[in-house]
């Protein structure tokens, strides 16, 4: 219906304009939930006007008065449109917009600006910033209705898009998986058919010892009896049985079996645990094979599909043997069976041949008759076929054997050839049946490749590898082989944050980019979850190997990978070792370039590092020191230092940070390698006890209440279950208010399962700990992070500080950090603050808390004391506008 709605100009001069908006009233016509519209204006009777025109629309409406209340509702709402004014006192509406894309989550939210005039560069900067309009005030209502219906309309068929891709993708992995399982047991059972007609084959040619052998083999591969009824002259039977199981009487297990193999003549069905089939080959039945487990698990699909074809095989063996025994019988079986078969005379000339034949070899049996059979032998196999069929005519023994025939035309065939004596026969002495091999050789092939090949990429495997590189170190020609070492950093986050299919694409492309950088003449190979290694040959130097190394890195990390509805950009750590230099075998190699890899990751991550004896021998002084940590901290090796938290405006001490030290040799260890360490070494929580107790203990001692305590928190200790204990425990013996300290965290305590963290540290905080997030922004997730758990603090990360005096862009990101506090009702502190330039802009920025060299080193637990007691005297230095370094 016409709803005829009055809006006032919203240009806010009082002016009345009649709108007609027609079919306003009419809302979603589908029944999914509410979308959410967010309405951004500083004048609050031009927010009611907006939401007033889009009420009609049936979604929610939210407003907000600034950029500030905007980024506070966002994080709120799932909003489907952002209509934002541009001018707001305060923070803006393209610095609101600049935050809001700055988010994954919220940078394809459209956004419909409002502006009372807009010139080229605003509309530029507008739509850089990722506007789908502008309207000028005053706004005219049905367009204002009529976009913002379009946008909430186009945002629910992405919605319903994404819903119908994901079902579509489900249903093609299952089909997928399907597929996939299938062919694993068409496989497995094509070679045991396989297998199996081969030793039905070379058996026996005598009936009754073919008949031994099939109930032999079908009883050990059933783990069942086995009967065998094979007919013979005046409608009798003649019957094989198994041996049975020596606690079982012969004869009534025999009788069981004989019942059930009657009962599936007559049609009955026979037991669950009984498996029937009549014997058939080329057209005519040969008896009835039976097995059963007169106690044992009924039959599986599996087992029942394989039996039948074993049946089928030993139907074939059965029908051959008596084909050999029954000359009259030879010609009609020898037309209907599946295989070549060729009677040959003495001479090997081809005296006749079934249809299988002429179809195998030219199409035609003229052209066949009177041929050789040798000649049908491709060249490199003439003279072993000769020499067998001499054999078998010399001794009157049955031969098999593999080889290559030429199929007239087509290419060579591989092929199971047998050559048995017939009889007394005057003309014809040897018959040739001949199985084509095509089929098994090509899931020979496909065995064989998954058996030296991963997978997923298709790359080479750690099988072909090793095999591979114990040829290259038996040679000895003085040729360098050069192998690269490289895993995916930060592989695992993928996989957590984005799931297991999106890691597995980004391995796909990163194997692609490898391949096709390293050449044909390289092997590349995954030998594990995100480790590939490539295998460069006869490299003419090592500065040339090294060289290729980075070129394949930066081929590799040069481009994002798109993967579903991420783009990630890979980044690999490398590290090269050479065959022929310092490692003599194969187990050196490997092990040098892990070594070169993984010093990589330190602060090289843009290059490929070559392995020397010095990061060799770094490599086992931190190997040893992994294996002290334990006794270092039962012997309390370690030590504290205080670094300052100071307030750059007035120059008083606010805190101390806590750090941990370890003196190793003549060298300091940082707290990361020394966290790092622990971590490796499985004793994060007894040194995160140690730290609890000993800064609690010198904090106690110094008696300041005025002074706030930070303390670092591992990942992996806040993860244990016995975090909490330790931390309330050490709080209660030193007798220290809970609201005097901070816990630390970085993000990498939310990137696995943030559960357990999140409900350990909401304990804490409802204690009254205060909780801050270390290096804020370095890491991904950031704003997701600020969801979980509730956070007092953040800090700036150094990588910010160093250059905000003189990078504008740096500036932007400081100050949107800043604003992002200030909505979330939590405070800043910056870390690495070395000098006044970078102090003065971030107290003027709004960031006054701060840390670094330019106020203090970090303090040694014995000195602390005493260099507190100092620090009003010292601070008064600030009036002359120059913070002093204690």
């Amino acid at each position: 219906m016409n709803v005829r709605v009055l809006v006032r100009d919203l240009a806010g001069e009082g002016n009345i304009d009649p709108v007609l908006m027609d079919g306003v009233a009419e809302g979603p016509t589908t029944t999914e939930s509410k979308q959410t519209v967010l309405v951004v204006d500083d004048d609050a009777r031009l927010r009611d006007l907006l939401c007033t025109v889009l009420t009609p629309l049936d979604c929610e409406l939210v407003q907000a008065g600034s950029g500030e209340e905007a980024l506070t509702a966002l994080l709120k709402h799932k909003v489907a449109v952002i209509v934002l004014d541009i001018n707001m006192p305060g923070m803006g509406g393209f610095e609101t917009a600049q935050l809001i894309r700055e988010a994954d989550e919220l940078a394809s939210t459209p956004i419909i600006f409002l502006t009372g005039q807009a010139d080229d560069g605003d509309l530029d900067r507008g739509y850089d910033l990722g506007a789908v309009d502008f309207l000028l005030k005053p706004v005219s209502a049905a367009v204002l209705y009529a976009k913002v219906k379009a946008l909430l309309e186009l945002d629910r068929s992405f919605a319903r898009l994404r819903i119908e891709a994901a079902k579509l993708h489900e249903q093609q992995l299952q089909i997928a998986r399907a597929a996939e399982s299938r062919q694993r047991e068409e496989l497995a059972l094509a070679r045991r058919r396989a297998r199996l007609a081969t030793i039905f084959t070379e058996g026996s040619l005598d009936l009754s010892a073919l008949e031994k052998t099939i109930v032999t083999e079908l009883s050990r591969i059933f783990s069942a009896e086995c009967l065998l009824r094979v007919p013979v002259r005046d409608n009798d039977w003649h019957e094989t049985f198994s041996d049975p199981e020596a606690d079982r009487t012969p004869e009534a297990v025999q009788s069981w079996l004989a019942a059930q193999t009657t009962g599936a003549v007559e049609g009955a069905t026979p037991h669950e645990a009984v498996l029937v089939e009549e014997l058939m080959a080329r057209g005519e039945h040969v008896g009835f094979v039976c097995v059963g487990r007169t106690d044992g698990p009924a039959f599986s699909d599996v087992e029942a599909a394989l039996f039948r074809g074993v049946s089928a095989a030993a139907a074939l063996a059965i029908s051959n043997a008596t084909l050999y025994r029954v000359q009259a019988e030879y010609a009609a079986v020898m037309q209907a069976t599946a295989d070549a078969i060729l009677a040959v005379d003495v001479s090997g000339a081809i005296r006749s041949c079934n249809k299988a034949a002429t179809a195998l070899f030219s199409g035609h049996a003229d052209t066949l008759i009177g041929r050789s059979i040798v000649d049908l032998a491709t060249d490199a196999h003439r003279d072993r076929l000769r020499e067998q069929l001499d054999f078998t005519l010399a001794t009157h023994q049955e031969v098999s054997m593999e080889m290559a025939l030429a199929a007239g035309t087509r290419r060579p065939v591989d092929v199971l050839i047998t050559l048995s004596p017939i009889g007394e026969s005057v003309d014809l002495h040897v018959a040739v049946v001949v199985h084509d091999l095509t089929e098994i050789k090509q899931a020979q092939m496909v065995i064989s490749h998954l058996a030296s090949h991963d997978p997923l990429t298709d790359l080479a495997n750690r099988r072909q590898l090793n095999e591979r590189l114990a040829e290259l170190s038996r040679r000895r020609d003085g040729k360098l082989v050069a192998l690269l070492y490289m895993d995916v950093n930060r592989f695992k986050s993928v996989n957590d944050t984005y799931g297991h299919d999106t890691g597995d694409e980004l391995l796909v492309e990163v194997a692609a980019r490898l391949r096709s950088a390293a050449g044909t003449d390289a092997l590349v190979c995954r030998i594990g979850g995100d480790e590939f290694i490539v295998v460069l040959e006869d490299v003419p130097s090592v500065d040339h190997a090294v060289a290729e190394g980075n070129r394949i890195l930066q081929r590799v990390q040069g481009e994002p990978v798109r993967c579903k509805a991420v783009t990630l950009h890979p980044s690999l750590s490398m590290g090269i070792s050479f065959l022929g230099g310092s490692a003599r075998t194969a187990e050196e190699l490997l092990s040098q370039a892990d070594i070169a890899m993984f010093e990589s990751k330190k602060n090289r991550l843009d290059e490929c590092v070559l392995y020397t004896d010095t990061i060799g021998s770094q490599h086992k002084g931190k190997v040893d020191l992994r294996s002290e940590v334990a006794g270092a901290i039962a012997r309390s090796e370690f030590r504290m230092a205080y670094q300052p938290i100071v307030n750059s405006a007035t120059g008083a001490l606010f805190g101390l940070e806590a750090l941990v030290r370890w003196r190793v040799g003549d060298e300091e260890m940082p707290a990361t390698d020394i966290i790092a360490l622990a971590e490796s070494a499985g004793q994060i929580a007894p040194l995160g006890r140690w730290v609890l107790t000993r800064s609690f203990e010198d904090y106690a001692a110094l008696g300041r209440d005025d002074l706030k305590l930070h303390v670092n928190l591992s990942p992996d200790h806040v993860q244990d279950g016995s975090f909490l204990d330790d931390l309330i425990g050490a709080q209660r013996d030193f007798g220290i208010p809970p609201e005097n300290i901070c816990l630390e965290l970085t993000e990498r305590t939310f990137y696995a399962d943030p559960a357990p963290a999140c409900v350990a540290l909401r304990h804490a905080r409802s204690i009254g700990f205060t909780l801050a997030i270390d290096d804020f922004g370095v890491d991904h997730a950031s704003m997701r992070n600020l969801l979980h758990v509730p956070i007092d603090w953040l800090k700036i990360d150094r990588t910010f500080v160093t250059e905000v005096h003189d990078d504008q862009r740096v500036q932007r990101l400081v100050r949107s950090q800043i604003a992002l506090a200030a909505c979330m009702h939590v405070d800043l502190i910056a870390e690495g603050v070395e000098n006044q330039k970078q102090a003065d802009w971030l107290r003027d920025a709004g960031c006054l808390l701060q840390q670094g060299f330019s106020y203090a080193h970090p303090i040694e637990a014995v000195d602390l004391d005493a260099r507190i007691k100092k620090w009003s005297s010292a601070s008064a230095n600030l009036d002359s506008g120059e913070a002093k370094v204690i």
